[in-house]
């Protein structure tokens, strides 16, 4: 595989102790509440979920890749919520206060049992599409990191196959318990290429030595990524964001109402701090990789491949560790997310009554099948920053019809269905319009 003996154990260590988290968590679960939403987590495991759940390596790769060909400005692909960040301290504990174990029950509760159902469809296409993006971009990274020896397909299957193992058998509990250890790998692999790579091109002195364009070192583009475009997927991030389903786990999953807040807020904040060695990371890989016609999505993981293994044997394993960490650590919290929304929300109104057993089983299953059309999508997905735009789009299509809900008494099912199919609608026509 291209790897050193050293490398290999690393990640044989990582993964099996993934799975062994997951098999002891089983054991904890009773209920189908106890698979979809434990109450029981503190502050410290709930900021680790939460910036375990909100950072993948497919987000190091599309930043890498935007300011490889933009710019510094290519942040923005995971700065575009920063400007809304400050209400994620309002949002986490109004959602800890519905006591809902999906978004979609919030929809039932507010509106009816059809817009929830239309919830928990839109929610898994969501997560799906989500799923996808991630595995494309994680795949990428080993992929290059490995000179290619390990296929991108390859890395999909491998990574696929270890999250549902565990995912399945310890439920959201699994999951929060993995991320506090996926958490901390996700850091390590954020700021290790950083100054391997400065070094090596001369410091922030070499770039603006070798790169002319000055706006390859603004955080405003003019040609593509400007001040009116951040401030329309800022605010795109605030509507959509209330909506993503795996926000209810992240603002509820914790004993209280502060735990909550404090996990969502300073899971995202870390985030905000490690998408900056990304940008910087990309930024220094247009000189270094200068006239060898390097593929954008690829960038992130040549660095590593080029000077982790220099350092010491079994670097490079503990850099694709913390790249599985990263993806796998979303993965199994937004598989979790869309096996609860159709069981509670759509199975549970068609075969009632039954025992948690059932569900549980139900849950496990449609899992797997929600995984299985997220792999489809990253097959056949063209590139990370595609795949990324394609998700923006998704998310805040209902985000209009909570907002409208929250703040508006008038609001009405008819309203909520309208304001969503008009979303869809619009973009359906934009795509018409833009297709030659």
């Amino acid at each position: 595989m291209g790897l050193h003996a050293a490398d290999l154990c690393v990640l044989v260590f990582y993964l099996m102790g993934m799975v062994a988290i997951g098999v002891w968590s089983a054991r904890k679960i009773k209920s189908s509440a106890d698979f979809f939403m434990p109450r029981r987590f503190g502050k410290a495991m709930m900021i680790m979920f939460s910036f375990g759940t909100g950072t993948h390596s497919d987000q190091a790769v599309s930043v890498a890749s935007k300011s490889f060909t933009n710019g510094l400005s290519g942040i923005w692909y995971q700065w575009l919520w920063l400007p809304v960040t400050p209400f994620y301290w309002l949002i986490a504990p109004v959602f800890r206060r519905f006591r809902a174990i999906t978004t979609s029950d919030v929809f039932e509760a507010r509106f009816s049992p059809s817009v929830a159902i239309l919830f928990a469809v839109v929610g898994v296409l969501n997560l799906a599409v989500n799923i996808g993006v991630m595995l494309k971009g994680s795949s990428e990274v080993i992929s290059a990191s490995t000179g290619g020896l390990v296929s991108a397909n390859f890395a999909i299957i491998i990574m696929t196959v270890i999250f549902v193992v565990y995912g399945v058998a310890g439920g959201l509990g699994a999951a929060i318990l993995t991320d506090f250890i996926q958490g901390v790998l996700t850091i390590i692999f954020s700021f290790l290429l950083l100054p391997l790579i400065l070094n090596a091109v001369g410091g922030i002195a070499g770039l603006r030595e070798v790169i002319e364009d000055p706006h390859m070192f603004s955080l405003v583009a003019p040609a593509e990524i400007g001040l009116f475009y951040i401030i329309v997927i800022a605010f795109n991030g605030l509507v959509g964001i209330v909506t993503q389903p795996h926000t209810m786990a992240n603002c509820a999953a914790g004993k209280t109402e502060m735990e909550g807040r404090i996990g969502f807020m300073g899971g995202t904040l870390i985030k905000r701090l490690c998408t900056v060695p990304w940008a910087l990371t990309g930024l220094a890989a247009v000189v270094y990789f200068a006239g060898t016609g390097i593929e954008p999505d690829k960038v992130f993981g040549a660095v590593a491949v080029v000077f982790l293994p220099k350092i010491l044997p079994g670097v490079l394993g503990v850099f694709i560790a913390a790249i599985l960490a990263s993806v796998m650590s979303s993965c199994d919290a937004f598989m979790i997310s869309s096996s609860a929304l159709f069981t509670e929300n759509v199975y549970k109104r068609l075969v009632p009554q039954r025992d948690s057993h059932h569900y549980i089983t139900v849950g496990r299953v449609t899992a797997v099948l929600v995984v299985s059309g997220g792999v489809g999508f990253a097959f056949w997905l063209p590139g990370v920053v595609k795949g990324l735009e394609i998700f923006w789009k998704i998310s805040p299509m209902m985000g209009i019809a909570f907002w409208l809900g929250l703040f508006w008494r008038r609001t009405t099912v008819k309203g909520a269905w309208t304001a969503t199919l008009t979303a869809f609608g619009v973009l359906r026509g934009l795509q018409d319009m833009r297709t030659p």
